[in-house]
């Protein structure tokens, strides 16, 4: 009987133990294990906001196949991430069939050069001959006066006689005269077809002997050699373009290589909408390069995008807005260990790239519009020419369609050729005259040159345009005064003057001048640059690609309250956030002073010390099937990518 007490007693106990546990189980606060929580701070706060960025050239200039009028294969490629020093040789291009086209219109320049000997010579025959009849017929009129003066002493018909054969001699003498000139513009038209058939092989000549001076493509900067991928083939989405190789035949105008200025570089980067309404050009920035990890470099804001993006592939939805950062280029050379006078070498080398015409990244942001204008640049013209390309924007008058001033097609987006039609003849051969002078100028004389033709423009009441980009275009005809006339299309100065066709320009001019601003000379000594294996430069070390973390001071808030970012919740049009009291959450609204990626400033609604959710604890534990379901209700404030 004990025993049986006994054990009715412990199950008791045991029953009551498991009531209890229960009890205390269901008291405990709901999902306390699963909510992160952090605690309300008071104290001074820097604001900041950070983002990871990548290296890049600040001035690229990018290399392009040439139109050769035929194939264009690659034969010599300098290697990839070798240091180019200016006209240094980059690509080389096969040139045996311009070789031959060259001789062939060489032999047909030979030619056309005999047979002009050959009309001379012939005329000069001819020329001797009619000089001979004409001193002959001019003595038998002679004879004949003398014979008609006998008349007095000779019989009536006799008289007659001499008179009908002196008719007779001055009818054949002016036929003569009449022959002797229609054989001299005869045999002038003759030549002047062959002077033009020797004009056009010359051209030819011309033409070939640029085109293989194409065929060796030379860096016009000192920068690093960044490879194009061969986008020639035909290849599948997702696959894998290769390089661009020896040996590969490219289409003409296809970008091959990039020179990448290494003397100046810039961060490019992203932040979200929140940090860029915090942002400001011009301001300071701390930078750190993933490859010099235990240094720091200063930088500044240099451009913002106006408008946010997203990247589809990289797996986040959000949109971020560019920033781009510019770097202490003195500091940044002296972290990698660079003595102080190749410093100094560098930055002289970026001040004198700088004042070349290469593609600047200093407003990259408007690319999207200077592309769309260039397509505007593709104009047609009664006249005939090529086609001119623009720049971006509008361009110089000079150049325009033909009118009475005649013209191609602009090469800088020029005006009509008709506001021309109001000068006088003498304004107009003068402005002809400024115009082949700036053909042979100097820079400096060109400028001279080129305010006096504005002068001469101001008086008669045009006004120039102002172009910001140059652009080739071949002129068409001009009209019967000849003005600006047609010829080959020039570049514009980037002040809209005097882009378009340069009338009344020398044919052979536009050959004149060698392709790329280098002489012969230069593409005969051109040799590959080094491999980057054998190359030792310092500046090397500094590839654009490398990633770099930015660091940007905000603001400074001094004795304020703030929580993370993840704290804040917004619903029904406020603000809230999940204090702690008594083991449960409950909601409490706040009013935020600042707010950034990672951290929230509250001006009112919590109290220094107080825990708050990181969470939302409102969501729903479970599924319809009883699953565990994943956190609702997330917190839009820190949806985007915290900070540090």
């Amino acid at each position: 009987m004990k025993k049986v007490i006994f054990r009715l007693i412990g199950l008791a106990i045991l029953a009551g133990a498991g009531y209890g546990g229960y009890r205390y189980y269901k008291s405990l606060p709901e999902r306390t294990d699963q909510i992160p929580t952090a605690k309300v701070q008071k104290g001074d706060v820097v604001i900041r906001a950070y983002s990871r960025g990548e290296l890049r050239a600040v001035r690229t200039q990018t290399l392009t196949a040439p139109n050769l009028f035929g194939t264009v294969q690659v034969t010599d490629l300098a290697p990839v991430g070798s240091l180019a020093v200016e006209k240094d040789l980059i690509v080389e291009y096969d040139d045996s069939e311009r070789q031959s086209n060259l001789e062939e219109n060489r032999l047909a320049l030979q030619s056309v050069d005999e047979q002009i000997k050959k009309a001379k010579a012939d005329l000069a025959i001819t020329q001797s001959q009619d000089q001979v009849t004409l001193l002959r017929t001019r003595y038998n009129v002679r004879r004949a006066e003398l014979d008609v003066q006998r008349n007095p002493i000779l019989a009536e018909i006799d008289g007659k006689k001499n008179l009908l054969t002196l008719e007779q001699q001055k009818r054949a003498l002016k036929e003569l005269e009449s022959d002797i000139q229609s054989r001299q513009e005869q045999a002038e038209s003759q030549l002047a077809v062959l002077a033009e058939q020797r004009n056009r092989s010359l051209l030819d000549v011309q033409r070939e002997l640029q085109r293989i001076a194409l065929c060796k493509t030379l860096a016009p900067i000192t920068g690093l050699v960044s490879i194009r991928q061969n986008r020639a083939g035909n290849f599948n989405f997702g696959q894998q373009m290769p390089d661009i190789r020896e040996g590969d035949t490219l289409q003409p105008g296809m970008p091959v290589a990039d020179i990448l200025d290494l003397s100046e570089l810039e961060v490019w980067a992203k932040v979200g909408e929140l940090d860029r309404a915090n942002l400001r050009e011009g301001q300071e920035a701390v930078l750190q390069l993933d490859a010099i990890p235990d240094k720091r470099f200063n930088g500044k804001i240099k451009a913002m995008s106006g408008t946010a993006t997203s990247d589809v592939f990289s797996g986040d939805p959000s949109k971020k807005f560019d920033i781009i950062f510019s770097i202490d280029m003195r500091q940044l050379l002296a972290g990698v260990g660079m003595k102080q006078a190749d410093i100094d070498r560098i930055m002289a080398t970026a001040e004198a790239n700088a004042k070349k015409d290469t593609n600047r990244n200093a407003d990259p942001f408007a690319a999207a519009a200077a592309a769309k204008a260039a397509e505007a640049g593709q104009v047609s013209d009664d006249q005939g020419g090529g086609r001119g390309r623009r720049g971006g924007g509008n361009g110089g008058n000079s150049g325009g369609r033909s009118g009475d001033a005649g013209g191609g097609r602009d090469g800088s987006g020029g005006g009509r050729g008709d506001r021309f039609a109001n000068m006088s003849d003498a304004d107009r051969q003068k402005m002809s005259q400024l115009r082949q002078q700036m053909q042979s100028a100097s820079p400096e004389e060109r400028e001279k040159l080129q305010k006096q033709m504005q002068d001469l423009l101001a008086k008669n009441g045009i006004t120039m345009g102002q172009g910001r980009g140059s652009g080739d275009g071949r002129g068409g005809r001009g009209d019967a005064q000849g003005f600006p006339g047609g010829g080959s299309g020039g570049r514009g100065d980037g002040r809209g003057f005097p882009g378009g066709g340069r009338g009344g320009m020398d044919p052979l001019a536009m050959f004149s001048r060698t392709p790329g601003g280098f002489t012969d000379d230069d593409r005969a000594k051109a040799k590959l640059p080094l491999p980057p294996e054998q190359d030792s430069r310092a500046q090397v070390l500094l590839r654009p690609g490398l990633l770099a973390d930015v660091e940007i001071q905000v603001e400074k808030l001094n004795d304020v309250i703030h929580v993370p970012a993840q704290a804040v919740f917004q619903k029904g049009g406020q603000y809230l956030v999940y204090v702690q009291a008594k083991g449960k959450f409950e909601p409490r609204p706040v009013k935020l002073v600042k707010q950034s990626e990672s951290m929230m400033v509250i001006a009112s609604g919590v109290e220094p010390g107080e825990i708050v959710a990181m969470a939302d604890p409102t969501a729903d534990k479970t599924k319809k099937n009883g699953e565990k379901k994943s956190a609702q209700g997330g917190n839009p404030m820190g949806g985007m990518p915290g900070g540090k």
